[in-house]
């Protein structure tokens, strides 16, 4: 019997080796926050070749392994990419939002200030609460001195206790 040996071809192995370098560069581009967005275009060149040379694989009935695997991380980076730039879409409206409602309030508060009663209400406030922390502040220097006294009585009683020792 002879044995009939099939060549092996290698078309469309050259595009799925560059459609995998770039398709594992883009996946790790897709991973890093904020940039993760730049792998788009690298995805879609490597998804591009992967495409190319999968189909020139199948044609000519060439392992398509590579390719494959090349078309799979491809797209996976490029989904990851696109799900970046869809979350921080939604983080920058959400910001948006709150820049907004913090205007809304500032122009709120502006409205407010000609208000001689609430001017007069805030600064009694304010005086409140200087008077507050000045009486706190008493009370604290108070506290260190009758720590520092008695830290100093403590310190004598242990020198008079070492004297006591030595004799």
């Amino acid at each position: 019997m002879e044995e009939v040996t099939k060549k092996q071809s290698n078309a469309g192995q050259s595009l799925g080796i560059a459609g995998l370098v770039l398709g594992i560069i883009a996946l790790i581009i897709s991973f890093i926050p904020c940039f993760g967005w730049f792998a788009l275009v690298p995805g879609a060149i490597a998804i591009v070749l992967s495409a190319i040379g999968f189909s020139q694989a199948s044609k000519s009935d060439a392992a398509k392994g590579l390719v494959v695997a090349a078309l799979i991380i491809s797209i996976v980076a490029t989904v990851i990419a696109s799900v970046q730039i869809v979350f921080f879409a939604g983080v920058a409206n959400i910001a948006k939002d709150n820049i907004e409602q913090i205007d809304d309030w500032s122009n709120e508060f502006k409205d407010h200030i000609d208000d001689d009663e609430a001017v007069e209400k805030l600064e009694k406030a304010l005086d409140e609460l200087e008077e507050n922390m000045d009486s706190a502040h008493v009370k604290v220097h108070k506290a260190v001195k009758s720590a520092k006294k008695e830290l100093k009585e403590a310190k004598e009683e242990m020198d008079d206790a070492a004297e006591v020792e030595e004799d």
